[in-house]
């Protein structure tokens, strides 16, 4: 299976200029895109992540799978003929009075105010597409950051999976495939009409092939890596997986075998070591990742399945920095001035259960933007990065 990651440093705001950027280094890329099957963008990848409030957000909101980020990942993956997920800021409300008839007034009030005025519903989302415009799943971010909670509701009570089908290569594979799946968990769909293929033209998808693969395949975003609000800090020895690492412990009572993670995961690294060296990856950060993960190698947690299941991790993350922050001890002030830098080391490897190892085969650096590619089914000898569970 390949699967790749679209790391860069969008504006906020910015969508069209996000947008080009994001063609750019797609365009650019030295990462091999033909044969791809699965392409992750970050968290917010369009519209930028840090909104001190709703009313700032509010212009960019799109509606349910059919705003401009999805018609990106429509457009994308109909040329590279994969899956591309997106992250975006959700309408799921009925839209709004248009922004230039709010009266001047209004533009400053805060984001309590807004939503009760524009009675807004929005949600920190995914969305992921095929290349023949059908959405093939949809997820709404289940645990918020601070900067999320200006403007956005949790979506669900757990965590989802949907089982997605990939095709099986050949030693020498064609220069296209086709991608299908054949369950989701979400009830979206896009209502967006593509036009039909010419049968005739070079660009018509290919026959379907004679084999397939499926991935049970969980979908997460961020801060769903971590508890919800940190809570319970410290906690007790004693307490369930599901209360400690409950992503993790999806992952291993849903038999999840890929993991699809967007997020704007910040650094505590200074400026000038993200622009001294971007290249090299904030291995804090990455880490801290694998720890959240741990019970996927700990044999403790997954008895009787050593190494007997194989879990393709995708963690999709943005670089660069925005203006201003939200102040942590008072939620819901915004503070300008220094503003925040995200970690970027987007990364894609793979986890053996239970083995105590993660094997990444592509990782980018924190301020690099560009394509990390991995290729799961070509691991013989493949050169790339090892993490071991430290024991106790």
């Amino acid at each position: 299976m390949r699967v790749a990651t679209l790391q860069f440093a969008p504006k906020l705001g910015c969508v069209e200029v996000n947008v080009a950027r994001a063609d750019s280094l797609l365009a650019s890329s030295t990462a091999p895109l033909d044969n791809l099957d699965l392409l992750v963008l970050p968290e917010l990848a369009f519209t930028g992540y840090n909104h001190p409030s709703l009313s700032s957000i509010l212009p960019l909101l799109e509606p349910t799978s059919s705003g401009p980020s999805t018609q990106w990942a429509l457009r994308t993956a109909r040329r590279l003929n994969c899956l591309v997920t997106v992250g975006y800021p959700e309408l799921f409300s009925a839209s709004p009075p248009p922004v230039h008839t709010l009266k001047p007034t209004m533009i400053d009030l805060g984001s309590d105010d807004v939503a009760d005025y524009y009675k807004v519903t929005a949600y920190n989302s995914t969305v992921t597409v095929d290349g023949e415009g059908k959405v093939m799943a949809h997820y709404r971010k289940r645990f918020l950051w601070y900067a999320d909670e200006v403007w956005a509701q949790e979506g669900g009570e757990g965590f989802e999976t949907a089982e997605l089908e990939f095709p099986v290569r050949d030693s020498n594979p064609p220069s296209t495939h086709h991608l299908s799946s054949t369950v989701t968990t979400s009830d979206h769909r896009s209502t967006d009409e593509e036009e039909e293929p010419d049968p005739q033209s070079s660009s018509a998808l290919p026959l379907p092939p004679s084999r397939t693969t499926k991935h049970k395949t969980t979908f997460a975003i961020c801060m769903d890596l971590n508890t919800h609000h940190f809570s319970p800090s410290p906690p007790s020895p004693s307490s369930p997986l599901e209360v400690t690492h409950p992503l993790a412990a999806h992952i291993l009572s849903s038999r999840t075998t890929l993991l699809v993670l967007s997020t704007a995961w910040l650094t505590n690294l200074p400026t000038t070591a993200l622009r001294s060296d971007p290249q090299e990856p904030d291995w804090d950060t990455v880490k801290f990742w694998v720890e959240r993960l741990s019970p996927l190698l700990s044999p403790q947690e997954s008895p009787g399945e050593k190494g007997e299941r194989e879990i393709i991790c995708v963690f999709a993350n943005r670089c660069g920095e925005e203006d201003g922050k939200l102040r942590y001890d008072e939620p819901g002030e915004w503070e300008a001035g220094e503003g925040v830098r995200y970690a970027g080391s987007s990364w894609i490897g793979k986890i053996a259960v239970g083995k105590g190892e993660v094997f990444m085969g592509g990782v980018l650096g924190r301020g690099e933007e560009g394509v990390c590619g991995f290729d799961s089914e070509g691991m013989g000898g493949k050169r790339g990065w090892r993490l071991r569970l430290r024991e106790g």
